[in-house]
């Protein structure tokens, strides 16, 4: 592995894995039978599956840019958002929005690909 410009304090670890759902409901409800666990509404439109504690399952808002069969986005914790969002976009990632709601705040990004992503 190479050694990294921004050094060895890098934190940044996957917060949660994102299912896009037209129905995040029975999406949820599936998922919490499959693993064994229960969903439990987060709040703000995002249902949480209780025992997979890395599966959110949302309906994406209206008019959100989606590339196609982009049904599944990371989002990632980092202890330094802001310096891990900068090199991001220096390893090829591109900003799309920052975003906050009672939870808190973070950053959406495309990968290379164009695929959401969000830093948190």
């Amino acid at each position: 592995m190479r050694a990294s410009r921004y050094g060895a304090g890098m934190s940044l670890v996957v917060s949660a894995v994102t299912l896009n759902s037209a129905d995040p409901a029975r999406t949820a409800s599936f998922w919490a039978a499959a693993l064994g666990g229960t969903a439990t509404d987060g709040g703000n439109g995002y249902l949480h599956v209780r025992g997979a504690d890395v599966l959110l399952i949302v309906q994406p808002a209206q008019g959100r840019r989606a590339p196609e069969g982009s049904d599944v986005h990371l989002d990632l914790r980092a202890d330094r958002p802001a310096d891990e969002v900068r090199r991001l976009i220096d390893l090829g990632a591109s900003h799309l929005a920052d975003r906050s709601d009672s939870h808190g705040s973070w950053t959406v990004l495309l990968d290379p690909d164009g695929r959401e992503f969000c830093v948190a």
